[in-house]
């Protein structure tokens, strides 16, 4: 394993610590790492708590250990999930903020050092971005946030229980960026299989916190078959209910909106846990459970219909039609031209952001390795948005001229 970053000395507090969950991660996790190493910020700890893999995901961290002091390891003797695998990294970090890096994800060169700078801008202890959905089998790239959110915005905890509800787009799968005092003592709830994330964050806003988030794509969020985060089952969705009565009845007199959204999320997920018994039924062929189920709740079959097209895509896995992924892409002046690099320090946080010019950058690989040319640091920082994008050093002209003659 080469070495993936600078040669930083482990310190006792860093600024960041970077929790990544692994479970048979396998090759997958080579870029999700390399890409934290390769943070701007240095001041970093990774720290994999590995969830008693069968795969080889053990013997490639302790490759990185052994390149970058950085990275340390958490192996657990048998599998217990992503919430009680990611509380053993969280009860090990020393940073400053902490952050959540999936196994399987991969984050853009400079994400930690915009989210921090956008955090500072707006005294927020909660900061997250855009995440910028790739698929293995050739689809076209997505945006999790909507069109209209090219601004940086607050989130108020009934807009987060109401997120994915009410039409907007569901915020719970956002990976923010949590300042270690202000999570404090606080973990996730290991009963949680799915919905982790939203209720930790929930609970942060709940107990005041601030949140913020960037439009920007900085974290590449990868769909595959092996994905748990989209797919539910009765127990999942049982138990997000469970946590959710539980929660409001220890909170309780609400304000209005704030419980008006609970109650419409609740709504949600009693309706999913009817398709999810459906489901279940039809996979144990029992299909007068599934008829009478379906009768009860006629609204169940078009979203029956949708599930067995997205099934269908995973099973098949046909690339979309009409567009084969570039395999070299030239960025810059003598290619594709990109947004012009905006430093830092002379971010305007009130000015819409270029985010639809990444979502088009990184769909012209479609979820593909490909090899990028950057010959500045405006092509540079835009080829960070390419999941699996190898960055190339254009060649000089007299360089090319010997290697022709």
């Amino acid at each position: 394993m080469r070495s993936t970053g600078p040669q930083t000395a482990r310190v006792a507090t860093p600024l960041i610590s970077v929790v990544m969950a692994n479970y048979q991660a396998g090759d997958k996790l080579v870029p999700a790492m390399e890409s934290v190493l390769r943070q701007s910020v240095g001041d970093l700890e990774l720290i994999v708590c590995d969830d008693a893999s069968g795969d080889h995901s053990v013997a490639l961290v302790e490759q990185f250990m052994r390149a970058d002091p950085r990275v340390s390891l958490i192996s657990a003797k048998a599998n217990g999930g992503p919430a009680r695998c990611r509380n053993r990294g969280l009860d090990a970090a020393r940073g400053q903020w902490i952050a959540v890096v999936d196994a399987d994800d991969i984050i853009h060169p400079e994400r930690f050092e915009r989210l921090l700078a956008a955090a500072a801008h707006r005294g927020a202890g909660i900061v997250a971005d855009d995440l910028l959905h790739f698929y293995e089998d050739g689809s076209p790239v997505g945006l999790l946030l909507g069109a209209d959110q090219d601004r940086l915005f607050s989130v108020t905890t009934e807009q987060w229980v109401g997120a994915g509800v009410d039409g907007s787009p569901a915020l719970g799968y956002l990976k923010p960026l949590i300042r270690a005092d202000v999570l404090g003592a606080l973990r996730y709830d290991e009963n949680l299989r799915i919905g982790e994330d939203y209720d930790l964050v929930l609970r942060l806003l709940l107990a005041g916190a601030a949140m913020v988030v960037v439009p920007e794509p900085y974290y590449l969020y990868r769909r595959h078959s092996g994905s748990i985060s989209h797919r539910l089952s009765v127990p999942d969705l049982a138990a997000m209910i469970d946590s959710q009565e539980k929660m409001t009845s220890q909170l309780g007199a609400l304000p209005p909106p704030l419980a008006a959204a609970f109650a419409a999320r609740h709504a949600q997920l009693r309706q999913g846990l009817a398709f999810e018994r459906l489901v279940a039924a039809i996979k144990s062929r029992n299909f007068g459970l599934a008829l009478s189920l379906l009768a009860r709740d006629p609204r169940l079959a078009p979203r029956l219909w949708r599930a067995f097209l997205e099934g269908r895509r995973w099973t098949v896995a046909v690339p979309a039609a009409g567009l084969s992924p570039a395999k070299t892409l030239q960025l810059g002046p003598s290619g594709l031209r990109v947004p012009d690099y905006v430093p830092v320090s002379d971010m305007d946080w009130t000015s819409p952001r270029p985010r639809r010019a990444w979502h088009d950058l990184a769909d012209l690989a479609r979820g593909q390795p490909i090899d990028v040319i950057c010959p500045d640091k405006s092509s540079r920082y835009a080829a960070g948005f390419i999941p699996l994008a190898r960055l190339r050093e254009p060649v000089a002209k007299a360089n090319l001229q010997a290697q022709v003659s």
